[in-house]
């Protein structure tokens, strides 16, 4: 009888850890072909990548799966969080005992985040837990467990996790794209300036930790004194896209000034940067949203976007 083995991340696993992605069969909001350089860029060269996080099932020395658990940021964004963790991903290859291997491979990502004070467990990662795979796995960011993968949502369920957010993947073609014309938004127009940045300035530790080595782009919309009254960020989705054949962008968000918001300007911020990147060759553009966030669903409805996908956030409390 064969035996299935449990050891934490060692230095020349990810080639293999690359073929079990691949073995996993996980859909189309997956990286493939996954490389070694692809983990290497978006998972182990992240400076608070903590090996012992990291744990794989093997069998006659093969890996068959694998489970990531990490922390994501505290609430300033200038260190990890100390209360809160997450088990970004489980995956484990066909095999007799797939759920068996799934279950003690979250239960030791439970107990190494249990370990180092965390009460609070999610499994999957979202836009405040950016931790690691962004750009590898849900599109334009993380968006929990997808409903495409149902084997995972049900380990979570197993262990006794209940949803704690429900979140939309959106997109939309922008080929040849032109914002609609209102007199609302003619108003916007001749009153405002939108300006553009390249690789802006990154804002907190986190988001210099966990977005480093990504292109991106920030629209600011300033009123006539130079106010900011809002800004959206995009990113080259294109490097991480290699089996699409047109150039994609992921929206990660969209911030209006709070005494400026149901004026109309999220919706003139997204339409204008959207025709600036089709007048550059863009022909998609995806994003995310938390299925709650009503305001968000209905923009991102008003602009065109339609639903893809779904994805699930789960939560577990712990009595420590």
């Amino acid at each position: 009888m064969r035996v299935i083995e449990y050891r934490t991340f060692r230095n020349g696993d990810p080639p293999h850890i690359a073929d079990t992605w691949a073995r996993a069969t996980l859909g189309p909001w997956t990286m493939s072909p996954l490389t070694s350089a692809l983990l290497e860029d978006r998972v182990f060269s992240r400076t608070y990548f903590d090996p012992q996080g990291l744990f794989v099932a093997t069998e006659d020395g093969k890996i068959v799966g694998f489970a990531h658990a990490a922390r994501g940021p505290d609430s300033s964004g200038s260190g990890l969080s100390l209360t809160e963790g997450t088990t970004l991903l489980v995956i484990v290859e066909p095999h007799q005992d797939r759920e068996g291997i799934a279950d003690e491979l979250l239960r030791r990502c439970e107990r190494f985040l249990i370990d180092r004070g965390v009460s609070v467990l999610f499994g999957g990662g979202d836009a405040s837990r950016r931790c690691f795979y962004f750009g590898l796995y849900g599109g334009a960011d993380l968006p929990g467990i997808l409903d495409s993968l149902p084997d995972m949502k049900n380990l979570f369920l197993r262990a006794g996790y209940s949803e704690s957010k429900r979140i939309s993947i959106l997109s939309r073609s922008i080929i040849g794209y032109r914002p609609k014309v209102d007199r609302l938004q003619i108003a916007i127009k001749r009153k405002t300036q939108l300006k553009s940045f390249d690789m802006p300035a990154f804002r907190t530790w986190w988001e210099a930790a966990s977005l480093s080595g990504i292109g991106l782009r920030r629209y600011e919309l300033f009123n006539a004194s130079a106010e900011l009254l809002g800004a959206c960020t995009i990113w080259d989705m294109q490097p991480f896209s290699s089996s699409r054949s047109t150039a994609v962008a992921g929206l990660l968000s969209v911030d209006i000034m709070g005494t400026r918001r149901r004026e109309g300007l999220a919706y003139y911020l997204v339409a204008w940067a959207m025709h600036d990147l089709a007048a550059q060759g863009v022909a998609q553009i995806e994003t995310q949203s938390p299925c709650c966030n009503a305001a968000a669903m209905h923009l991102f409805e008003k602009l065109g976007f339609i639903e893809l996908e779904r994805g699930t956030v789960f939560r577990k409390e712990i009595a420590l």
